[in-house]
């Protein structure tokens, strides 16, 4: 029976990871957090704060770990701490890092030794600060990590989208109310995501592999889609008229309300693409299955599931109606200068 430690383990990305290694009869599946979400009925649970390093060493006494699954470390100091708690406690440490770290502005093509230094994203620069502590770890100690970076993976109550406010429910309630929604640049940039199921899958192929050790991984769609595209697969299934505005990339960078220097400048405005060698090297049956229809499908069918989540988001309802108005006053200046 292999053992397995998911830190988190009941996020987007992490939750459909232990629902699938909770179904394995040679997996014994435990989830280190805080408590606050139910877990499947088949994964043990160990309650902390990951970051309470006293309560963890007393908690971790005594345990080993055929894989830890590190969703949580956002930063090099975490990365430090993990180290201290794990070193001999695990014969795999899988830390998920994320594309973000990447510099996506001067490199088109991304492989998993691109060069680093996201300007505009300070999660991303955290990530890439932490795996540059975990491969020094594994260089200097044979700390056995493995960088794992995700591009967007989505699901349950999370579905690609441009801007947004609170949730992601906040733009398709302007969908269906017949208001007009903001998408950045030209709407033709490409963003690779994928669904949460699909990343479960291929994600366990990784378990219990001692070649994949000091080494990273880029596990992403190959598959893409416009933002554009996006937005109108989620206007077709509703069954409303698309009402899109294209908003540049810089203009919504400089509103303070939500942190689209992150988001957009950071991330999405680029056409980025990525080879996948290492990542069919390392998962040889990868797939992807779930595309962008049924994407949007699982996605209205959880939300109708669960009504209690489709809160109206009135803040961000009036951020919209600024920036749209602030729209259509440069398109009448323009004009004028025509």
């Amino acid at each position: 029976m292999k053992k397995v430690l998911m830190i988190g383990g009941t996020g987007t990305i992490s939750m459909s990871i232990t629902r699938l290694l909770g179904q394995s009869d040679e997996v014994e599946v435990t989830v280190l957090n805080r408590g606050h979400r139910e877990l499947p009925a088949e994964a043990q649970q160990l309650i902390s704060d990951i970051n309470d390093t006293e309560h963890m060493k007393q908690l971790l006494q005594g345990k080993h770990y055929d894989a830890v699954c590190d969703f949580l470390t956002y930063g090099p100091q975490q990365a430090e701490q993990r180290i201290q708690l794990f070193q001999g406690l695990a014969d795999q440490y899988i830390f998920i890092s994320t594309v973000c770290v990447f510099n996506h502005e001067d490199v088109y093509i991304l492989n998993e030794n691109s060069p680093q230094g996201n300007k505009y994203s300070e999660y991303g620069r955290m990530k890439s600060a932490a795996e540059a502590v975990f491969m020094k770890a594994y260089r200097d100690t044979g700390f056995p990590v493995l960088i794992v970076r995700p591009s967007q993976t989505y699901g349950y109550d999370r579905y690609p989208l441009s801007v947004k406010g609170k949730t992601c429910w906040s733009v398709i309630d302007r969908m269906l109310a017949g208001k007009a929604v903001i998408v950045h640049g030209d709407g033709k940039s490409i963003w690779h995501s994928m669904h949460t199921d699909d990343f479960a899958y291929n994600f366990v192929q990784l378990l219990f592999k001692p070649e994949t050790i000091g080494r990273s991984v880029n596990l992403v769609n190959p598959e893409c889609a416009t933002w554009d595209m996006i937005y109108h697969e989620l206007y077709h299934q509703l069954n409303a008229e698309s009402r899109i505005v294209h908003v540049a990339s810089e203009t919504l960078a400089a509103s303070s309300h939500y942190d689209n220097l992150s988001a957009i400048l950071g991330d999405k405005q680029y056409s980025n693409m990525y080879e996948t060698e290492t990542m069919y090297q390392m998962i040889p049956d990868f797939k992807c299955r779930i595309g962008l229809a049924e994407g949007v499908q699982k996605y209205l069918a959880y939300m109708d599931e669960h009504p209690e989540l489709k809160k109206k988001d009135e803040e961000y309802d009036l951020w919209c109606l600024g920036i749209l108005n602030a729209a259509d006053a440069c398109s009448d200046a323009a004009e004028d200068l025509l």
